[in-house]
């Protein structure tokens, strides 16, 4: 019979299951019980060698079969050292030396790993290695003085798996098979920290059972028995954090903390647990804290000032969200999902990316494609019990100011939360949202404690991860908004008081509809929503009042034209007859911006016919220049002209000088791609003339362009350049991006006629980043033509051949003529340089076969020319 024995390392975590499973709460009990002194069961549960006897009786005590669990590999000798350690030693590192080619190598030790149970596994694991490597970073770095990470999400976010992977990232070894130093590139032996801790707490975990784990099991202080006080037992665990290098963690804290709705809300339950959380930040050790938490502990802060903040030195709070959309397909796909990709992202965005809610879906949609996106609402009912659980804990105030955002579609500022919270129906609108009528005494309330009272209660949703932050750099603001997951589940809750809270959000962006200088779509904000509700509230006349002045004006100028169509058709059965033309008028001239030319027709000509029986000629004359414009885009510049002409004497007899110039430029357009520039140029000055009369900065540009335009087809490189760049600087000053596009375009191709390759693609690029995010078809095919033009004449034929017959395959789908003949010529070139003679020719001839057709006279001369010399 050996005279020690130990429990071998695999079965350790069985062990102390077996602890709890038998009874006993604390090791010091399984002590009393057998008469054993507390080291001696301290030192059988963390595998160290003990008497065999005592090994046999702990053995019996827990059930547990002595030959399954016993390690019989120590000697007599080594059992003497063991048992030779006193009570208050600390367990020492075992150090090993490594034989290398013959040589010693410098001792290594290895981290001792405690759990007070198994360290859970990973099971879904994607999108989040970059912050991994972050986090890793931040607890590593040698200026660092973190004390606590703390990692802050909904339940089932990830944020345990975050955790279990940067312990393994840190070089622990977590006790699973799964986990590989090789394949995740770390070196286990080269731990920073002499011991790492896992603590998980569980509603009712008390202070005694953390500090227990921790001096006893941890650290390996035995004199527990003799603290008496809380204060005691956290200055030894302080003391041994000093002297030992350790990371602890403690997961799921959210367990042993007062929930929102209490007024001590973020503190811990226990007293003592408070202070043992504010020590491990706020007193001198060497060792550091991670922890897990579906709310931020406020004991993390300094006790002595109420409110305070976490000191951001020795704490860093990381508010977990969920993967990116392209790492929830991922997932999905893991799960052995067959939905086709933009279902997959569809249920990712649904989500969030919420980790938990994607493998429950998964579950739930395996072998039957399509079934999650035609069931939308399995999204809510699988998130019904967290949510649940996490607003039972909130505060009345809270879930009343929860129910008034889940109808936002925006961040809103602190003032305007106020506002929601504040808002009754007696509430005069025009009166301030700072002066809530509804108090009692409001005389007595500054504007400052009204916001500060809203600051309180969206910062308990903050810190309980119900609602998300982001600060705007250029506002300066911070502003809030719910998680799309907690949107839905809000609005099932409250479907019977949707109407009244529409009402709330309506009045509050209604008072803000009025902007001033917008730059960006952002500032349109505020007379977006006011739409969006009032669109809901079933006030059509003030949806569309809203959707003409101001929307559409900026909506064009910077090329939002699925925007406005969503906008425009959307309202468009609940208007009047007075308003359908108008309506009908900016939805076709949208789908014209987009590439969409059969659909833009037929609105153009419907309003045509409607306006014809009418009489209203102004409307007719717009419907002329539109489908003229159509005309032209397809290369028809006979039937073209005609409308042209027939706007011109309309706007002619209204007097109408602004449209007037619009149509001489178009008709420039048609003889300047005909050939005959000086013709052009006539209509082109005469209407600048009269822009720079008017005063109209939008169309002094225009007209820059096409002079600019003239110029490059007579081969005046420099003057078309000059041209476009003083048009260039105005439209960037009025933000109308789909004419910047096209302006990189014409840049572009002086830059590619002069064999400045590099300058070329950057403009073309631009424009193409431009066009895609307008939506704008017609002019990503230009763009990608243009690239691949661009790479022919470098040299590049492998890449100008895919470029330039992926751009030729989408303008035989929209139709556009010319750019089709340009496209082709390009593909005569590539050809004829791999010597593919018939090919090129082929190319050539429907290049020459559709300028001919158009009578593009310019460009049959040029491309005669070129194709003799080359």
């Amino acid at each position: 019979m050996p005279r020690g024995t130990k429990v071998r390392q695999d079965c350790i975590i069985k062990v102390k299951q077996a602890l709890k499973v038998n009874g006993f709460s604390r090791q010091q009990d399984l002590a009393v019980k057998l008469g054993f002194a507390l080291n001696t069961v301290n030192t059988f549960l963390n595998g160290r060698n003990v008497d065999h006897l005592n090994f046999e009786e702990i053995c019996r005590e827990l059930s547990l079969n002595v030959q399954e669990i016993a390690d019989f590999s120590e000697t007599d000798v080594e059992v003497a050292q063991e048992e030779q350690k006193t009570d208050s030693t600390v367990q020492t590192q075992s150090v090993t030396e490594v034989d290398l080619g013959g040589q010693n190598a410098h001792p290594t030790r290895e981290t001792r790993v405690v759990l007070n149970q198994a360290i859970p596994e990973v099971p879904v694991w994607k999108g989040r290695d970059e912050l991994l490597q972050e986090l890793q970073t931040k607890l590593l770095q040698p200026e660092n003085s973190l004390k606590v990470l703390a990692l802050i999400g909904q339940g089932g976010i990830g944020k345990t798996s975050l955790a279990v992977k940067l312990l393994e990232a840190l070089g622990v070894n977590c006790g699973r098979s799964a986990l590989t130093p090789v394949e995740k590139g770390v070196n286990l032996e080269e731990c920073p920290y002499e011991c790492v801790m896992y603590f998980k707490a569980q509603e009712g975990t008390s202070f005694d059972d953390v500090a227990e784990f921790l001096l006893i099991e941890g650290l390996g202080i035995q004199t527990a028995e003799t603290l008496k006080t809380a204060d005691e037992k956290i200055a030894k665990i302080i003391e041994g954090l000093a002297q030992t290098r350790t990371l602890v963690m403690l997961d799921n804290l959210e367990s042993i903390l007062q929930p929102a709705n209490h007024p001590q809300a973020g503190r811990a339950i226990s007293a003592d647990w408070g202070k043992l959380l504010n020590a491990l930040v706020y007193q001198q050790h060497q060792s550091q804290t991670l922890l897990t938490s579906r709310e931020v502990p406020a004991d993390l802060a300094d006790r002595h000032y109420e409110g305070a903040e976490p000191d951001s030195e020795l704490v860093y709070i990381e508010r977990i969200s969920g993967v990116a959309t392209v790492a929830g397909v991922e997932i999905l796909r893991q799960r052995q999902l067959r939905d086709s990709v933009p279902d997959l992202q569809w249920i990712s965005e649904r989500v969030e990316g919420h980790v938990f809610l994607l493998t429950q879906l998964a579950a739930i949609g395996k072998g039957k494609p399509g079934y999650l996106r035609k069931h939308p609402e399995l999204v809510t009912k699988k998130a019904e019990p967290i949510l649940k659980e996490q607003l039972a804990r909130q505060s009345e105030a809270a879930r009343d100011l929860l129910s008034r955002m889940c109808v936002l579609r925006v961040g809103i500022d602190i003032r305007g939360l106020t506002f929601l919270r504040l808002y009754t129906d007696d509430w005069d609108i025009y009166f301030s949202p700072l002066i809530a009528t509804d108090l009692p005494d409001p005389a007595e309330l500054t504007d400052t404690k009204i916001i500060s009272k809203t600051k309180e209660i969206v910062e308990y949703l903050v810190n309980s991860s119900l609602v998300q932050e982001r600060y705007d750099e250029k506002k300066c603001e911070i502003f809030y908004d719910l998680h799309l997951v907690i949107v839905e589940f809000l609005k099932a809750e409250f479907k019977d008081e949707l109407p009244n809270l529409f009402k709330i959000v309506y009045k509050f962006y209604y008072s803000g509809k009025d902007i001033e200088n917008p730059k960006i779509l952002e500032d349109l904000h505020p007379a977006l929503e006011a739409q969006y509700f009032a669109f809901q509230l079933s006030r059509y006349d003030e949806s569309l009042e809203l959707i003409i002045d101001p929307l559409s004006k900026y909506l064009r100028r910077w090329g939002y034209w699925s925007l406005i169509i969503k906008l425009y058709e959307e309202i468009l059965p609940y208007s009047n007859d007075f308003h359908k033309s108008l309506i009908c008028l900016e939805i076709g001239y949208a789908y014209f911006k987009y590439g969409n030319l059969k659909i833009a027709e037929r609105y153009f000509k419907e309003v045509l016919c409607i306006e014809s029986n009418r009489g209203n000629n102004e409307y007719i004359a717009n419907c002329f220049y539109l489908i003229g414009n159509i005309k032209f885009h397809i290369g028809s510049y006979d039937e073209a002209y005609d409308m042209y002409q027939k706007s011109l004497q309309l706007w002619e007899e209204l007097d109408s000088k602004l449209n007037k110039t619009i149509i001489w430029s178009s008709l420039g357009h048609i003889e300047n791609n005909r050939g005959n520039v000086d013709e052009a140029e006539i209509l082109y000055k005469k209407a600048f003339q009269l822009r720079q009369y008017l005063k109209s900065d939008e169309g002094i540009a225009i007209s820059l362009t096409s002079l600019g335009d003239i110029e490059l087809n007579r081969g005046h490189l420099e003057e078309a350049k000059n041209f476009y760049q003083q048009a260039l600087e105005i439209h960037i000053q009025l933000s109308s991006r789909p004419r910047i596009a096209h302006l990189y375009c014409s840049l572009g191709y002086i830059e590619r006629k002069h064999s400045k390759w590099n300058e070329a693609k950057s403009f073309y690029r631009q424009s193409l980043k431009l066009w895609r995010e307008l939506g704008d078809n017609s002019g990503i095919a230009i763009s990608i033509g243009c690239l691949g033009t661009n790479e022919l004449g470098r040299g590049n034929l492998k890449a100008a051949e895919k470029l330039l017959k992926y751009a030729l395959v989408k303008m035989h789908e929209l139709g556009i003529t010319g750019h089709i003949a340009k496209t082709n010529y390009s593909l005569a070139h590539l050809e004829r340089k791999r010597s593919n003679t018939e090919l090129s020719q082929q190319h050539y001839n429907t290049a020459h076969q559709i300028f001919q057709q158009l009578g593009a006279a310019k460009d049959l001369e040029r491309i005669e020319r070129e194709w003799e010399l080359d």
